[in-house]
C-alpha cells in the first residue's frame, strides 16, 4: 500500500474511533442525565470532537502537500538518471512485452519513463500509419501501452483525489452534510471502502457511493 494513503487511513481511523466514542458517550449521558444537565455535557463533547476533526484535517492536508511535493520532485527530468537501458530503445528497439517490463522497472525514474513514453508513442504512430495504409481502418492504437506510464500530472491528481476521499471519510464519521438515513447508508459502505483503500483490487470510490445514495433517494 502507498505510504501516503496508509498514513491518511491511520488519521481517519483515529478520528472514526473518537467520533464513535463521542456518540456513545452522548447516548449514555442521555439515558442517565436530565436534558438540562446533558445539554452542556453534549456541547462540551462535540466541541472536543470538532477540535479532533480540525486536527485530522490538518494532518491530511500536511500529508497531501508532502505527497504533492514528492510528485513534483519525481517529475523532474534529469539526464543523470538515464541508464544503459535507454540504448535498448535505439535500432531494433524492444517488443511490447519488453516495453512493459521496462515501464515496471522504472516506476521511480521519470526520466526513463519519459524516454519510454516517447518511444512507445512513436512506435504506435508508426504501426497505426502502416495499418491505415494497408486498408485497416479499425480503431487501432498500437501495441505499446503508453497509457500505463505514470506522469507528474497523473500523480498530482492522484494525491488530490486522496485528499478528497479522506475528507469524505471524515464527513461520514460525523454525518456532516447528511441526513440520518444517508449517513447510516454511507457509513456501511465507507467502512468497507476505507478498509479496502489502497489495496488491489480496490473497492469503488466512496465518493461515488455517496453520490449514488443521493441520486437514488432524491437527496
Amino acid at each position: 500500500m502507498n505510504n501516503y494513503i496508509s498514513r491518511c487511513k491511520d488519521v481517519i481511523w483515529d478520528y472514526l474511533s473518537k467520533a464513535q466514542h463521542t456518540e456513545n458517550k452522548i447516548a449514555e449521558g442521555r439515558r442517565i442525565y436530565q436534558p438540562d444537565s446533558m445539554e452542556q455535557e453534549e456541547k462540551r463533547l462535540r466541541g472536543e470532537l470538532a477540535k479532533a476533526r480540525k486536527a485530522a484535517e490538518e494532518k491530511i492536508e500536511s500529508i497531501y502537500h508532502e505527497a504533492s511535493a514528492g510528485a513534483r520532485e519525481w517529475g523532474q527530468l534529469d539526464g543523470a538518471k538515464l541508464t544503459a537501458d535507454a540504448e535498448l530503445l535505439k535500432g531494433q528497439g524492444v517488443t511490447p512485452d519488453q516495453f512493459d517490463a521496462l515501464v515496471t522497472k522504472y516506476q521511480d525514474n521519470y526520466t526513463m519513463l519519459d524516454q519510454l513514453r516517447k518511444y512507445g508513442e512513436a512506435r504506435n504512430a508508426e504501426a497505426m500509419k502502416q495499418a491505415h495504409e494497408a486498408g485497416n481502418h479499425d480503431f487501432y492504437m498500437g501495441d505499446y501501452n503508453v497509457r500505463g506510464i505514470p506522469t507528474p500530472d497523473a500523480k498530482m491528481q492522484e494525491w488530490e483525489n486522496m485528499r478528497k476521499r479522506a475528507s469524505y471519510f471524515l464527513d461520514v464519521a460525523d454525518g456532516r452534510g447528511m441526513d440520518q438515513f444517508t449517513w447510516t447508508m454511507a457509513k456501511g459502505t465507507a467502512d468497507k471502502a476505507l478498509d479496502e483503500w489502497g489495496k488491489e483490487p480496490e473497492a469503488p470510490s466512496p465518493i461515488d457511493a455517496q453520490e449514488t445514495f443521493r441520486k437514488a433517494w432524491g437527496f
